[in-house]
Order: C-alpha cells, then sequence, then structure tokens
C-alpha cells in the first residue's frame, strides 16, 4: 500500500514539473516576443521645405485677392470663402458668393462681414465665408465668381472655374 502512494505521489510531482515547465516555456517565448527588435521601413531622407514668407502686396484699392470653398464632410454641402483688402474708409464689405453653369446664376449667396485694419498693407482686410450652402451640381464645370462691394459702392471681383464633387 505504501508503495501505491508513493507512486501518485510521484505522479502527482510529475504533473506539477510540466505545468511549471509549460508556464516557463510560455513566458520565454512572450519575453522573446517582445523583445525582437521591430523591422522599420526604410525612410527616405526628403529635403525639409523651406518656410518662405508670403508678404502680401500694399493695398491701392478694393481688390478681392483669392476665393474658395470647403466641403461640409460626409454632406453634399459647401462653405464658399473669398478674402481681399480695401483701402477705403468703411467698416464692412458685402460679399456676393455666385456659382454659374453655361453663364447662368444658379446659386447666389451674400453675407457682410466687418473689415479689420492692416497697417503693414496700408487699408483694412476681411474674409468672408458662407454658411453651408446646399443643392451644389455635383460633378459639374462651374463658375465661381466673388464679387465685393465696400460702402462707397465701389466693385472688385475674382473668379475662376470649378467642380465640386
Amino acid at each position: 500500500m505504501e508503495n501505491k502512494e508513493d507512486v501518485s505521489q510521484t505522479q502527482e510531482e510529475g504533473s506539477i514539473v510540466y505545468v511549471v515547465g509549460a508556464i516557463i516555456v510560455v513566458a520565454v517565448i512572450v519575453a522573446a516576443v517582445l523583445m525582437w527588435p521591430k523591422n522599420k521601413p526604410k525612410e527616405t531622407a526628403s529635403p525639409t521645405p523651406e518656410n518662405k514668407v508670403v508678404t502680401k502686396p500694399t493695398l491701392t484699392k478694393l481688390v478681392c485677392e483669392s476665393e474658395w470653398f470647403n466641403p461640409v464632410v460626409g454632406m453634399p454641402k459647401y462653405y464658399l470663402s473669398a478674402e481681399g483688402g480695401d483701402v477705403s474708409a468703411g467698416t464692412q464689405i458685402e460679399c456676393e458668393f455666385t456659382l454659374l453653369k453655361d453663364k447662368e446664376a444658379i446659386i447666389r449667396e451674400t453675407k457682410v462681414v466687418p473689415v479689420v485694419q492692416s497697417p503693414e498693407r496700408g487699408g483694412t482686410t476681411f474674409k468672408c465665408t458662407t454658411k453651408a450652402v446646399e443643392n451644389i451640381p455635383q460633378n459639374t464645370a462651374l463658375t465661381f465668381v466673388t464679387t465685393v462691394k465696400n460702402e462707397e459702392g465701389t466693385t472688385a471681383s475674382c473668379s475662376g472655374a470649378v467642380t465640386f464633387r
């Protein structure tokens, strides 16, 4: 009977050795994976871009310097924007955004904005942005015209061809 107990105790000790050994093997594998050097993709040295200072010219009259649009993410709506400058003593500018298809106005939005003093440019500057505009034809060539008007009634415009996608 004593011999039978020794055999079962030896089997239990053997099982414990296997379990401890398996835990050690797993720990070594995990440590090797974590410590293994990661392959980094070869990076090609790209030249660092030069920081160019863009100086805008001194203002001599009312100007529309640029116009652009930004999409509303996930929706077929767009913000129409323009910026420019003026030398008049007015306090606000009226921006009229027009989208033309075959020389016919299909969208017209107007926005009145205050001007900001810009002594370094010799006048005032402005930036107009509409509320989100809907119902703009997609994948169709359009002409984007922005007309700005100061309080004296002087106008200036900028335009370009665009396709909304």
